[in-house]
């Protein structure tokens, strides 16, 4: 039996919005380990290259799923759903990049949590999904909590508007990532992203392009791998939840950020953390128990 089929017989044990739960919160944790492996091996290599190899390494890290399944893992159901969410990622990609160097790192990481309520919102429009009152309030309060946490000098300039445009189009990403999930395995999904994204990355990365060490090359393989896993297991969480109800555990990654960064980086978290953390966390473990408790 295949390391597939036995995860989906797992999963299929367990209540589908708790799975779902503990899907985005895996993944954010494996995004936050991405970044930082970034981070680190952004201070050689420059941080073009890096987004290009996070999304050519992505056949290699699939290589052994590839043998396994074969052909059947390149087909899709709704090739124009694929084509469009790639169109949409890149563009929002290169958005980000620009955001990246013109935007303080504090005010770049605040306005990129508004994804969670783009998605909230264009979830319960397109997807006629229901977001009860309690989901709504968690969603508002992590943000509240991320804002204090992150202490944002919020400006109105082109690069903090493009950072906007892009979690804008992010959320949309996951929208049709949503969609996609009713026909394609969470696999497939990710496979077509890290293709799909090679042309615009090695446009961005052309030109700032060096020779890398081998080093560096681990480097880069482990944030592939780390990325891959990180987008495959939050294609598993939008395939088993509503958007509603998962993205607001999305918040979490800034917790993973603190912890990580205090412990390799030596970042010392302020007191601010403590009091949004405590907000973000409170929030979204509400959350988590109240669905367990209605699926009793």
């Amino acid at each position: 039996m295949s390391f597939t089929k036995k995860f989906n017989i797992i999963s299929n044990n367990l209540p589908a919005p708790l799975m779902a739960i503990s899907f985005m919160i895996i993944s954010g944790l494996f995004f936050v380990v991405m970044h930082s492996a970034v981070k680190y091996l952004s201070k050689e290599v420059h941080i073009f290259e890096i987004a290009f190899f996070r999304c050519a390494l992505v056949v290699f890290v699939l290589a052994p799923i590839i043998f396994q399944q074969g052909r059947s893992i390149f087909k899709t159901k709704q090739p124009k759903m694929q084509l469009l969410r790639i169109t949409t990622n890149s563009v929002a990609m290169l958005c980000f990049f620009y955001g990246i160097s013109t935007t303080p790192l504090a005010q770049l990481t605040t306005l990129g949590f508004t994804v969670p309520i783009f998605a909230t919102i264009l979830a319960v429009t397109f997807m006629k999904e229901k977001i009860r009152l309690r989901r709504t309030t968690a969603l508002i309060i992590g943000f509240i909590g991320t804002i204090i946490v992150m202490r944002p000098d919020i400006s109105i300039e082109l690069g903090a508007l493009l950072i906007i445009f892009s979690s804008f189009l992010w959320s949309i990403c996951l929208i049709f990532i949503k969609k996609l999930t009713q026909t394609d395995s969470a696999v497939t999904i990710s496979l077509y992203f890290g293709i799909g994204m090679i042309p615009a990355t090695f446009a961005l990365a052309f030109p700032v392009m060096e020779i890398i060490d081998l080093r560096q090359f681990i480097i880069l393989l482990f944030i592939a791998i780390t990325g891959t896993l990180a987008q495959t297991i939050m294609n598993y969480a939008l395939k088993k939840g509503e958007l509603a109800l998962i993205l607001p555990f999305d918040f979490l990654r800034l917790i993973w950020s603190v912890l990580i960064g205090y412990a390799l980086f030596a970042e010392e978290p302020t007191f601010t953390l403590w009091i949004g953390g405590f907000l973000i966390i409170s929030s979204t473990s509400y959350i988590a128990w109240r669905e367990a408790k209605l699926k009793k």
